[in-house]
């Protein structure tokens, strides 16, 4: 398995070969979060962004997976054409990480309201919980865009590979973790940069433990 190290570098070398792209599809999936920010009131903003994150990952997903495969077509078209072939299943999957999220916000409201020790330990205890939820699904948008698994395989996969590479899988997490809070102190670079960049480096990392539990010898191959 090829070292983080070795990642971070062809993940810095495929962005720079298409940085216009990659800025582009940042734009995209941040204009259509905008409205959250400056149009809709809470909570429904949270609902809007819980919706539409599913189809944003996949659209980026498949976007940088034609720009790997260096296929002459408008990143645009690509995003979207990747939003409607994986539209269903993105759907389900906003909807399988939402409950997540509604758990923790249901938790820390029930101790706002009743406080007291043990109302704390469950509201941290089911953050834990569903933060390992969360870092589990590392590898779901990957398998299902690149490596055409459906949502459900792709869910219980990423799972496994978790379980099989727990140490990898949390480096790596915490890897593009540290890129954003570097890229949070330029307010602008967190927005242009992050989301293609995040999206690229969860392609190769998903690349990488493939080829591994695979088998395959040659990572360049198992990318095409």
């Amino acid at each position: 398995m090829d070292g983080l190290t070795q990642i971070i570098r062809v993940t810095g070398r495929e962005y720079y070969k298409h940085i216009v792209s990659m800025v582009m599809i940042s734009l995209i999936m941040v204009t259509v979060l905008s409205p959250s920010f400056f149009l809709i009131k809470l909570p429904f903003s949270l609902v809007y962004v819980m919706i539409v994150m599913g189809p944003l990952l996949v659209g980026a997903a498949w976007a940088v997976q034609q720009l790997l495969l260096d296929r002459s077509t408008s990143v645009i078209k690509s995003f979207f054409q990747g939003v409607k072939k994986y539209f269903l299943p993105s759907i389900g999957y906003s909807l399988f990480l939402s409950f997540f999220v509604l758990i923790i916000a249901a938790s820390w409201w029930h101790y706002h309201q009743v406080g007291g020790t043990f109302a704390f330990a469950l509201a941290c205890f089911q953050t834990y919980f569903c933060g390992m939820v969360f870092l589990s699904q590392i590898y779901t948008v990957p398998l299902l865009v690149k490596f055409e698994y459906s949502l459900k395989d792709s869910i219980f996969t990423s799972v496994k590979l978790l379980v099989k590479n727990p140490l990898y899988t949390i480096l790596s997490f915490f890897q593009i973790l540290s890129v954003f809070a570097l890229l949070i102190l330029t307010v602008v670079g967190l927005f242009i940069i992050f989301p293609a960049l995040a999206t690229l480096f969860n392609n190769i990392v998903t690349s990488t433990v493939i080829a591994t539990e695979e088998n395959i010898d040659s990572w360049e191959t198992a990318n095409i």
